[in-house]
This record gives structure tokens, sequence and C-alpha cells, in this order.
């Protein structure tokens, strides 16, 4: 039986490059900032509660590479936020299917609640992303199925919600880079010690 050859699978530029693949990491973070169909667009973040590890979905809204920052916004009633005030350490996953690459970050997050910084990510967001601050408690029992969003639609309903708005800074501490590719995979693990990333190759 005749057989079609495909041809092998192409290693990127970054394969065997650790501060290439490193470069990569943050433009895929970045793209995912501005790219609402960017998978980086939203991990799953966990924290640490009394009952033991909670994890969700979060929206990445911004990056900065020099302070090693992830930028997050959040609601001051929930959860996570009660948790990251017993301990703040942080654990944050990417995963992209297409490009094959997985990103496991690990820092500690800071709350922003009435400084420069949170008043400036208030007015740079969109009305739209700022509804659901002004809607009822998150989480909790309801008699009938609610819809936060359309809880909040003039700018006036919509301002009621500031002061439940909290922008969540994740610091970051290590990255453990996972490329997956059909003729060998790459992993590697960056620490941020001595005002530097020190990298090693680990095996996958």
């Amino acid at each position: 039986m005749h057989t079609i050859d495909h041809p092998a699978e192409p290693f990127p530029n970054f394969y065997n490059d650790l501060n290439a693949s490193l470069h990569y990491a943050w433009l895929m973070l970045g793209r995912a900032t501005k790219d609402r169909k960017a998978p980086f667009r939203t991990p799953v973040m966990a924290t640490q509660s009394d009952s033991g590890p909670q994890a969700r979905v979060l929206v990445l809204r911004a990056v900065d590479p020099e302070l090693r920052q992830l930028v997050f916004h959040t609601d001051l009633r929930s959860g996570k936020v009660t948790e990251l005030g017993h301990d703040p350490r942080v654990a944050v996953t990417f995963y992209d299917a297409h490009r094959k690459v997985q990103l496991r970050i690990s820092g500690h997050a800071s709350l922003h609640t009435d400084d420069a910084l949170a008043q400036q990510r208030w007015r740079d967001a969109s009305p739209a992303g700022l509804r659901c601050f002004s809607g009822a408690l998150p989480a909790a029992v309801c008699a009938t199925p609610t819809d936060n969003d359309a809880q909040a639609s003039s700018s006036e309903e919509i301002a009621e919600g500031r002061s439940n708005f909290v922008v969540l800074v994740v610091e970051i501490a290590q990255i453990e880079w996972l490329y997956l590719h059909s003729r060998g995979q790459r992993r590697a693990l960056y620490r941020w010690a001595d005002a530097q990333w020190g990298m090693d190759w680990i095996n996958p």
C-alpha cells in the first residue's frame, strides 16, 4: 500500500535556548492581554483555603516583564481575597494547545483597593467589565438563578461597585516552562534570585 510521507515537525527557534524560551513565554503572556481569544488570557489560579486548595479561572488583564507581574481584577467579597489575606502564595497555570506551551507560575499576590493602581485600572476598564462588581455577594446561596452583569446598567449603578473592585497583582518568583513536540519535549525552570533569572533545563 502506498503511503504519503509527511515532513517532520520543525523545531522552533526557542527549542534549545533557555533565554529564547523565556522571551517567548513573555510574548505569549503579553499577547493574551490584547487578544480575547488567546488561550493564555484565561489561566487557572490556585490559592489555599482553610478547607484545602482552591482553583478558578481568571482573566489576565496586564503583564509587566520588568516587574515580573501579572495583573487580574477580582471582587473584594470573593473567597480568593480572604484566602490571599491569610496566605498570599499563589500558583497560576497557563496552557496553549495550539502552540503546545504550558506555563506553571508561582509567586505572591498583593491586593490593591484604594491606591493609584486600583484607581487607574478602574478608570481604564470597560463598563461591561465592571458591572459584576455591583452585583450580589459572590457565591452566596440564592433562591433563583441570578446574573450579576444584568444588575448594573447605568453609570451610577456601575460606580456603586467601585468599593468592591480589587486589583490582584502576582509578583512572579518562579516559572516552569513546558513545550510539547512530536520529536521531544522541552522543560525548563526559571527562578528569580539576586535580581536575575536563574535558568535550568529539567527533565520533561
